[in-house]
């Protein structure tokens, strides 16, 4: 269990990658990226992130790459995304990415609160989630196939699943109907943030919590 890692920071703006950078450090230790290829690097250099602060617009590509890149190493390392754009497409595509949303300037309150949720995961290993996953099979007798698309979903947008499950859209679609059905949820998207919920909050009342949560939202 990681209980001593740090934050990264993704910001091509130099005085606000470093204003971030100090209100962090007094939670966590934290390095800035300046670029995607920054970033990459430094995400390839170590594996006990705790969080990840990323801007979209950067100078060789865009911050949501950065999040796939490091989704890809730490499905579920919780990041904040930071744009001066209020555009729905980089919204829609922050939310595919299982990313928190915060238009520039950010408040205070707003990136502590993230920093205290990120913390918070510090003490979730990837264990819990799996024991998660595993009775929630059980529990809604899930098949093997089934299974694999829910684990799959943790750390992956719905436009990879088909690629990596090396299934057609459409056979997708069915699991994805099914596993709706057997685990009363509304949404893919809705089914795994009440897995990590469950996971996080180290409920020892697992049998009913992820279909309780999802109608207490609706």
């Amino acid at each position: 269990m990681n209980l001593s890692g740090l934050f990264l920071v993704v910001e091509d703006e130099v005085n606000t990658a470093h204003a971030l950078v100090r209100l962090l450090k007094r939670h966590r230790a934290t390095e800035a990226a300046f670029s995607v290829h920054q970033a990459r690097q430094a995400l390839l250099r170590r594996a006990d992130w705790t969080g990840l602060i990323v801007d979209v617009g950067l100078p060789d590509g865009s911050g949501l790459e950065v999040i796939g890149f490091a989704r890809n190493r730490q499905p579920l390392l919780p990041v904040l995304v930071l744009t001066g754009r209020n555009d729905p497409e980089v919204i829609n595509r922050s939310h595919q990415l299982r990313a928190e949303f915060v238009c520039k300037p950010p408040s205070d309150e707003d990136l502590l609160a993230f920093v205290r949720r990120a913390i918070a995961f510090e003490r979730v290993p990837d264990e819990r989630l799996t024991s998660v996953v595993e009775e929630l099979s059980r529990r809604s007798d899930l098949t093997i196939r089934e299974t694999e698309v829910v684990v799959a979903a943790l750390s992956n947008t719905r436009a990879q699943l088909t690629e990596l499950l090396g299934v057609t859209e459409n056979t997708l679609k069915s699991l994805v109907r099914s596993i709706l059905g057997k685990t009363d949820h509304v949404s893919m998207d809705a089914l795994t943030k009440s897995l990590l919920r469950v996971a996080l909050q180290g409920s020892s009342d697992r049998s009913s919590a992820p279909a309780d949560e999802e109608r207490q939202d609706s």
